[in-house]
């Protein structure tokens, strides 16, 4: 089996409020993005390549593949892969699952699995991947996710009061990893283009399929860091994820 990783960095963080991608903020003296990449790079699982999708030269000018050389150890600089990212975050998942596509043989394909995270998402523990990858090869995708703990109403023009409250006990909230077989997320790829469909995470796309993906619950501290008070949190919360 072939597994690889997609690191999503395309993004500018607009919403946290500072003039630089918020995966180039420190947490703890080091980059969010050495957080992330650490997480598969230093993972007992045995990622051939981790792919990750930085933004267009047009959107922020920047060397990254200077930045990784100097932040990476030698010996681990050679998995990585930088490719463009796209304008939307599933334009970057497709670039990368292209770009797999072309450096894995065709004869190969059929055992390929692809982990896809955020970048802006430092805190996953290797005992996650491990159980995404067994439920993966089970039944063809998997993902983290979490209870939602408060109560979420759904705004609609239609409704009389134009609120709907939602059961809160049948809700989760998706997180990443979503780990695919390959030939899944492509196949869910190749019908969302021909359909105009987008989404915003990848799990969508295979529901698009009329599939489904296998929910595992994630540790607490599974936060995506995007606004300035996540980057306060994160600093707070790295103490303990190192002891997991």
């Amino acid at each position: 089996m072939k597994i690889y990783a997609v690191l999503l960095a395309a993004g500018t963080g607009s919403r946290t409020g500072i003039p630089i991608p918020k995966q180039l903020i420190k947490i703890k003296d080091r980059e969010i993005i050495l957080h992330s990449l650490e997480i598969f790079l230093k993972s007992s699982i045995k990622f051939e390549a981790v792919i990750i999708a930085t933004p267009p030269p047009h959107v922020f000018e920047f060397d990254w593949n200077d930045f990784f050389k100097k932040n990476t150890e030698k010996d681990q600089i050679e998995k990585l892969r930088i490719i463009k990212g796209g304008a939307t975050r599933q334009q970057s998942v497709e670039n990368a699952i292209r770009y797999i596509e072309s450096i894995t043989h065709e004869t190969e394909i059929e055992n390929t699995v692809v982990f896809i995270h955020d970048s802006a998402r430092p805190f996953v523990a290797d005992y996650e991947l491990h159980l995404l990858l067994n439920e993966t090869a089970k039944h063809g995708a998997a993902f983290l996710c979490s209870g939602v703990t408060e109560t979420v109403k759904e705004i609609n023009p239609d409704y009389k009061n134009k609120f709907k409250t939602l059961i809160r006990e049948n809700l989760i909230s998706a997180k990443t990893p979503q780990v695919f077989k390959f030939k899944l997320i492509k196949k869910a790829l190749d019908k969302a283009a021909e359909e105009n469909f987008t989404s915003t995470d990848d799990v969508s796309l295979l529901e698009n399929l009329g599939l489904t993906a296998v929910p595992i619950r994630a540790d607490d501290i599974n936060i995506k860091i995007t606004s300035g008070l996540d980057i306060e949190i994160a600093e707070l919360l790295m103490e303990k994820f190192k002891k997991l």
